[in-house]
C-alpha cells in the first residue's frame, strides 16, 4: 500500500517501479493500492493512467483528507483479504528490492519493519534535521513499546 497526498509529480515512477520488480521477482499474487489521502492534486490520474499498463494497481479515494495515519488505517483494512500487508511512501525511499527483502523474512517473525537506522542501511533520500529528530524518537518509542531492539542483531519479534 501506498498512501499518498498530492503526490501527482512523484508517485508514477515509483509505482512502475514495484509494478515491474514484484511482476519479474515475486511468484505469489501481489496487488499494489494507493490510498489518496484528500488529494488537490492530479494525483488519481497519474495513478489511473499507470494502472492501465498494470493491472495489479489499485485505488482507494477519500475526498477528504484523513492524514497519513488515517490513509494507513483504511489501508491495512485490506489485511482480511491479503496473506501479507505492507507499506512504503510515494516517495521511492524504500526502493522494491528493500521491500522484497523484508517480504523474504516474514517467516521468522510475525512482524517486520524496514529502518533508516539499523546498522548498514543505505538511506536513499536525505531527510531534514527536524525529521530525523523525529523519526528517531519514534523509533525509540516503538522499541520501549514492542519491547524488541535493532540494536540487537536478529532481534526477534514478541
Amino acid at each position: 500500500m501506498i498512501p499518498a497526498y498530492n503526490e501527482e509529480r512523484r508517485i508514477e515512477p515509483v509505482l512502475r517501479d514495484y509494478a515491474r520488480y514484484f511482476q519479474q521477482h515475486y511468484r505469489g499474487d501481489f496487488q499494489l493500492v494507493v490510498v489518496l489521502n484528500g488529494c488537490r492534486d492530479n494525483t488519481l490520474a497519474v495513478v489511473q493512467r499507470v494502472a492501465r499498463d498494470f493491472p495489479l494497481i489499485g485505488v482507494l479515494e477519500f475526498k477528504e483528507p484523513i492524514g497519513k495515519g488515517g490513509a494507513l488505517i483504511e489501508g491495512l483494512k485490506l489485511a482480511p483479504l491479503a496473506d501479507l500487508i505492507g507499506y512504503v511512501d510515494a516517495d521511492g525511499a524504500s526502493p522494491p528490492h528493500a521491500f522484497h527483502d523484508l517480504v523474504k523474512r516474514t517467516s521468522e517473525a510475525d512482524c517486520v519493519i524496514g529502518s533508516r537506522w539499523l546498522r548498514g542501511a543505505v538511506l536513499h533520500q536525505a531527510q531534514t534535521r527536524l525529521r530525523r529528530v523525529t523519526s528517531r524518537c519514534f523509533h525509540a518509542i516503538v522499541e520501549v513499546l514492542s519491547g524488541c531492539t535493532s540494536r540487537t542483531p536478529n532481534a526477534r519479534a514478541r
